[in-house]
């Protein structure tokens, strides 16, 4: 299996990932490759309609 790669710049400046899925199979990777990483969740961009990661607790 291929690793998820980000497919983009937003507009925004974000690293932009394609589905949901690839975004959080980074998310869990940065848990393991460098724990001092904060992201916390991927969440759905209205500017590229892409999925990002946010430090942010959900809601």
């Amino acid at each position: 299996m291929r690793r998820p790669q980000a497919v983009g710049i937003c507009p925004t400046g974000k690293v932009r990932y394609r589905d949901r899925i690839a975004a959080q199979l980074v998310l869990a990777r940065i848990d393991n490759v460098d724990p001092r990483r904060r992201e916390q969740r991927a969440y759905r961009c209205p500017a590229c309609r892409g999925w990002h990661l946010t430090s942010r607790k959900g809601k």
